[in-house]
């Protein structure tokens, strides 16, 4: 017996930690914060201009329904095969659509695919792709544009390949017809359904129209050169200018299947901006309507306090980590990893540096269902730390380790000076390596440049736990800023590879809290808060809604003027 969904949806300044810290720390924080400042952000002073192309039809929207927004950092690539951060999930969520989309309880809805059917034993999975809808370039979306997506997507083999590696082979997606496809999983996979909304689905007829020379046979580079600088999507809005150091701008999609709601946007403009004083003051102008989620305190505080605008706290799915190499030394030696996990002082991040964030407990945030409210939490102990570092054998001061942090936000800077203090008092240095974000994600391709600690925001990438386990602590996945652990454990890759295999929830659910319990164990990683999602908005911006998948938040169509 299948089971079946089917639609019924209709179309339509600076916080000072100080205070709180010791005398030998405090000198050491306040040297610090002479040393070392808060820089700009690489690649953010030009880049070069491109538009959408490719015959792509042009929105009739006017630019009196425009909404500007601001990031803090470099967009990168907007290839639907490539993109893995919250900024191009920003941009792809918009211009492409994949099969199926998560609400705001990460429960799954039809979108490109109407219905689909799921096989007794887990392994089938039909599609049926809804009638009518088209890409931007006026060609229809069919399930051989379906298949092509995927195909594309693996062999690539870049981004989230990996979540389909030996799961889906190319020979197993068959085009049914014009309007129906089908995958046949090698195994029961639970996450697939869930996976399915990070696989945008692309126009092939324009792709192919666009290859440059490559090494996929007479699909050339797959319109990678084209699709870098360009949209193939049907997404409710197209690519209308692109500078990738400076902004990207949408334009709605006049004939989107799903059409726009009341007062939606005709144009998104998203500028990089990573001076908080320069937010502070184009909210005040009102020539901002929407701050982007990694501002300053002050700037929240100010922006809340303007007749103007107002900002929005939601409790997200995700937390913000102190990624420990676990195979670099010293950080290789478990003790070492005890010592620094129970040597921070985190009630001070929550309290003084970032007080709208919440405390955490554990590698899954309480969002989650499945969290585990009994998993082991460090807290501030440093004669806990100083002990565990005597008795493996280590003199105070015989430890130097690094730490990393994406510089152009103030706030973790100063998260790391306050590691650094309480670090020197437990007897280890540490060495701060601000770093553009770029920087971060090339150092992290492997152990030996990964840095001992990095401080890294990490949200689902699709809307299951696995998406929180996999990326970041599977043996086979691959070495991104998500694994920056570098862990490999035979005990936490069973029990990741048990509840992918699981298909009753209640049992998965049991798996997930002795995997919590495992990876507490581990000390890989320190939790430093789970984030709560802060945006700052004039007063007439409003739909924002926040779904368990990264960057999907940024969905423009939801957002209107009131």
């Amino acid at each position: 017996m299948n089971e079946t969904h089917t639609s019924n949806d209709e179309k339509s300044g600076e916080i000072s930690v100080t205070d709180l810290l010791t005398d030998k720390s405090r000198r050491r924080f306040l040297s610090g914060l002479g040393a070392v400042g808060t820089a700009g952000l690489a690649g953010c002073t030009g880049g070069e201009n491109t538009s959408s192309a490719g015959g792509q039809s042009s929105s009739s929207g006017s630019s009196d329904s425009r909404l500007v927004a601001n990031i803090g950092q470099r967009m990168g690539t907007i290839d639907p095969a490539k993109g893995t951060d919250y900024v191009q999930a920003m941009a792809l969520v918009n211009l492409y659509d994949p099969l199926v989309f998560p609400d705001s309880e990460g429960t799954l809805q039809p979108n490109l695919a109407s219905d689909w059917s799921v096989s007794e034993d887990g392994t089938t999975y039909t599609f049926t792709i809804e009638e009518g809808i088209t890409f931007h370039s006026g060609n229809s979306v069919t399930a051989e544009d379906v298949q092509f997506s995927v195909e594309r997507f693996m062999d690539i083999d870049q981004g989230y390949a990996s979540l389909l590696s030996g799961i889906l082979e190319n020979q197993n997606i068959t085009v049914e017809d014009e309007q129906t496809v089908t995958f046949e999983l090698n195994r029961s996979y639970t996450p697939f359904l869930p996976i399915m909304v990070l696989l945008f689905i692309v126009d092939k007829t324009l792709i192919m129209n666009n290859l440059s020379e490559g090494e996929f046979g007479e699909r050339g580079d797959y319109g990678q050169e084209f699709i870098n600088n360009n949209d193939a999507g049907s997404g409710a809005y197209q690519l209308d200018s692109f500078s990738r150091g400076n902004s990207i701008t949408f334009a709605a999609f006049d004939d989107y299947f799903k059409g726009f709601p009341e007062g939606s946007f005709d144009t998104v403009e998203v500028r990089i901006i990573t001076e908080n004083s320069t937010v502070r003051t184009l909210m005040q102008n009102g020539e901002l309507d929407m701050t982007g989620q990694y501002q300053d305190t002050q700037t929240y505080e100010a922006i809340d306090g303007m007749d103007n605008a107002r900002v929005e706290k939601m409790p997200t799915f995700g937390l913000l980590y102190n990624k420990i190499n676990t195979q670099k030394p010293p950080t290789d030696d478990p003790a070492v990893r005890e010592a620094i996990a129970w040597g921070f002082d985190y009630e001070q991040v929550v309290n003084e540096i970032r007080p709208d964030m919440n405390r955490a407990h554990g590698p899954l945030p309480p969002t989650w269902a499945e969290h585990n409210d009994d998993v082991v939490q460090p807290s501030y102990d440093p004669e806990r730390s100083r002990q565990l570092l005597e008795e493996a054998g280590y003199s105070e001061g015989e430890l130097t380790i690094s730490n990393t942090f994406t510089e152009s936000y103030a706030f973790q800077e100063q998260i790391a000076l306050l590691f650094q203090a309480n670090m020197e008092d437990i007897g280890i240095n540490v060495e701060l390596n601000p770093q553009t974000w770029g920087t971060i994600t090339e150092l992290a391709a492997s152990p030996e440049d990964t840095p001992h600690t990095s401080q890294v925001f990490y949200v689902p990438t699709y809307p299951s736990p696995d998406s929180m386990f996999y990326n970041q602590f599977h043996s086979e996945a691959a070495s991104t800023w998500m694994s920056m652990e570098h862990l490999e454990n035979d005990d936490v890759d069973s029990l990741i590879d048990e509840a992918r295999q699981t298909a009753d929830p209640d049992a998965r659910s049991e798996i997930y809290t002795e995997l919590q319990n495992t990876l507490g164990d581990l000390y890989c990683d320190m939790h430093l808060y789970h984030t709560v999602k802060t945006i700052g908005f004039q007063n007439d911006v409003e739909g924002l809604t926040l779904r368990p998948a990264q960057g999907f938040e940024y969905t423009f169509r939801d957002l209107h003027q009131v």
